[in-house]
Formats: C-alpha cells, structure tokens, sequence
C-alpha cells in the first residue's frame, strides 16, 4: 500500500508530502521556504547580537557580521531544530494525523545553496476498512458438566471447612507444625530475646527449606531438633542472605487436617436445611452457567481469528512494544513478590513467546474498531447507566457512590469499552455460520 498526498498552499512555509507505505505508516517528505527559514534564523541571529559578549565591544554592540561569522553554523543548527517540530505540527494538522510515535528525521539536506529538505516517518493508529465479517465459521460444543468436576468443588469446599486437630503420631506430608524457633549463637548458645515463638510449618509444602524439610519429618510434640540453615544469596530476606544459622526448634505440636463428612449436615452450612443432594444440583447450575460463559469467549476467540484471517493487515510496531512492556512490567513485579530475580534470559523467552499474542490481540482491536465504525454500533448513555446500575448491585456498591467514581477516573471508559465490544460480537455471532461441533477454538478459520 504506497498513497501520496501533498499539501502546502501559498502561505505555507512548508510543501509535505505524506506518503503510507503501510496502514500504520506515514513518510512524511518535507521541503522548507527559505524565506520562512531565513526569517527564524535572523531572529535568532538578532537575539545573538543583543546578547553577545566580546573583548573590544560592549554587550549588544558586537558588529553582526562577526556575531554571524562565530556563531553561524550553531544558530543555523538551531533555526533547524525550530523548524522540524514545525513541520511536524503542519503535517499532523494538514493530513489529519494521530501519530503512535515521535518521527525519525531522515534524508537531510542542509546545504547552501539548495532548499532545506528532509523526511519525517512516523507510526499512526491505522484506519483499517473491514471486510468479509459475516458469515463466519464458527462452532459451538455443547456445555456439558460431568460428575467428576461436581466432585472437585466439593472436595474444594470440605477443605475450606477443614480444622486441625492435635495428633501423637509422628509428622508427616500435610500435616502442620507448631514450634518456638531458637537462633544459635556462634558459641552454640541460644539467642531467647530472638525467639521466634509459635512458628507454623507445613510438612512438605513448596517453598519450605531443605533443612527444615528434613529435620521436621517424624517429630512429635516435645521434640527439640537443631537445624543448620544456609540461606541462598537470592532470599527475600536480606537480613538472611547468603548466611548460614543454626536453630534450636521446640516442637509444641503436630497437627493433622480433619475433613467434615460429606452429609447433609455439612450441606447444611452453607444454607439452612439444605440437603447434600441440594447443595450438587447448585454446585452443577454454578458449573454449567460458567461453561456456558467459557463457550461463549470461545466463539468470540474463534470469530477474531476468523476475522484477522480475512483481514490481512499489520499493526504498529510500537504498540507491539508497547504490549510487550506492560507484559514484562507485570513479570518483573511477581518475581518480586516471589523474591526472585530477573534476567535477560528470561525477558528474552517472554518477549519471544508472547510477541503473536500481542500482534494478534491488536489485529483484532483494529478490526473489531473498524467493524463498529461501518455498521454505527455505539453505546448510548442509557445502556452505560444501565450497566453502572448492574455492577453497583453485582458487587453491593452503593449506587450513587459508584455512579460518583465512575464519573471521576477511567472506570466509564472502560464500561464503555467492554459495551462496545459486547455489541460487536453480538453482531459477529447473529450473523455468523455457527454448528455444533468439538470443544476448542479453530485451528484455522475459513477465507
């Protein structure tokens, strides 16, 4: 794709020529008036005089021939770093611009004798034309919810409502223990104003240490264990990096988790006279409305690959960037939390991996975009009260202080956005060419 528009009429100081080798693209060939350009280089030059200083002449008094003769090159070079922003404001004004980025300044001619000229290339928001978006190929599975997942939220809920109780046995895998936690001094003998009382250790859980892990197993309460700790260079604690301590640990008690039987009366808890039969015919509603809403963001996944398969376009290469930023923002913040540190290694998979994610997910906001902007899908001011009204009562807001918030930040723009493309694909899917067929998205859409 190569379009060329010039502008530039009699009282411009600039003629553009603004070129789109791409839809995100614009080359912008810029040639400057030399009078325009004159004009600012000899108010530059006259505030140079004014504000010159040499030995022989008084301040302002400097003859400005030899003003020109010491500073001429630099106040050219000034003059054109006025001009260019100058240009550029032109260009975004004339052709209607909404650059994504600042231009990259190239092909200069700056010589005396011929006009000043250069070219500006930029990246904008592409104002794509969609085409080909009915009749897509889609399929549906059926939602179905088989025992088994029943089976796991109760066996999720029996774990919420577990306790623990005091075992004699010996610890073992799942089971927790309670201890007083001891530092040793060098000389062996114990630190007490830095116990640590009550610590809580869960027998074979992730993130405990080796050491732990090992002299733990098979304590009872009243067991004393010593336990040497080398903590690791890279510990969340800097107090405890790279040091090597000794504990005395005082076991109190072994405890092991007990699980509510699965009756009517353990149904009960979570409603009055509630029967265990009861409780899975909600659990499975529960499950079956949330497959549902699964099935119908496969379908919409399954329309914006259909859709980008009909529409072969590229996206602006900062935006990419932009997606893969935030990504390695949010990347970088988890491994902080996990005491973990970062590397290149890592930002370099990351980046690899998610780069078609990110490409893809702007096609298809381009296209989607473009779809509303031809078919007039807006969203009006009731349907945006509406749905304050139904998240404020979703999440027990009080109305009318949710209605202030969302008119003082960004929360109305995004009530906004996710109406509109509630719209769009509700618009896709009418008039879409859906059956019923296998769970997943389609490996490839029909053209």
């Amino acid at each position: 794709m190569s379009e060329t528009h010039e502008t530039g009429g009699p009282n411009s100081p600039f003629t553009l020529q603004v070129s789109e080798p791409e839809l995100w693209q614009r080359i912008i060939k810029v040639e400057v008036s030399q009078d325009y350009f004159d004009r600012e280089y000899g108010r530059r030059l006259r505030r140079a005089v004014q504000d010159h200083v040499k030995p022989g002449f008084r301040k302002g008094k400097t003859p400005k021939a030899l003003v020109e003769r010491e500073l001429g090159d630099q106040l050219r070079a000034h003059t054109l770093e006025h001009v260019i922003p100058e240009a550029f404001k032109a260009a975004i004004v004339e052709h209607g611009l909404v650059p994504l980025s600042d231009p990259e300044v190239s092909h200069l001619v700056f010589k005396p004798g011929q006009p000043i000229s250069f070219e500006m290339t930029i990246e904008v928001r592409p104002r794509i034309t969609a085409r080909d978006y009915e009749d897509l190929p889609l399929q549906r599975r059926e939602a179905v919810v088989p025992d088994e997942a029943v089976d796991a939220v109760l066996e999720r809920l029996r774990e919420s409502r577990a306790i623990w109780e005091a075992t004699e046995r010996p610890a073992r895998a799942g089971d927790q223990i309670v201890m007083d936690l001891v530092p040793l001094g060098e000389e062996g003998q114990p630190l007490e104003e830095e116990r640590a009382a009550d610590q809580v250790m869960t027998l074979g859980a992730e993130y405990n240490l080796e050491a732990f892990e090992e002299a733990m197993d098979g304590v009872t309460a009243g067991t004393e264990r010593e336990v040497r700790v080398s903590y690791p260079e890279d510990h969340n604690n800097e107090r405890l990096r790279g040091r090597t301590i000794s504990y005395r640990c005082q076991v109190k008690s072994v405890q092991e988790r007990q699980l509510p039987e699965l009756d009517d009366a353990f149904a009960g808890r979570f409603k009055p006279g509630q029967t265990l039969l009861e409780l899975r015919t909600a659990i499975r509603q529960d499950l079956h409305h949330e497959e549902e809403h699964r099935i119908q963001r496969e379908l919409e996944e399954q329309a914006v690959d259909a859709l980008i398969a009909r529409n072969d376009i590229t996206v602006p290469p900062s935006l990419v960037e932009q997606y893969l930023k935030t990504g390695l923002e949010e990347l970088h913040g988890r491994n902080a939390q996990l005491g973990r540190p970062n590397s290149e290694e890592e930002d370099r998979r990351y980046r690899e991996v998610t780069r078609p994610a990110a490409e893809r997910v702007l096609k298809g906001m381009f296209i989607m975009e473009a779809i509303r902007r031809q078919e007039g899908l807006a969203v009006g001011d009731e349907e945006v009260e509406q749905r304050i009204t139904e998240i404020a009562r979703e999440h027990n807001f009080d109305l009318e202080k949710y209605r202030d918030y969302v008119g003082q930040g960004a929360e109305r723009d995004r009530i906004v956005h996710g109406l509109e493309e509630r719209k769009t694909f509700d618009f896709l899917l009418s008039r879409a060419r859906i059956e019923s067929g296998p769970a997943g998205r389609q490996e490839a859409a029909e053209s």
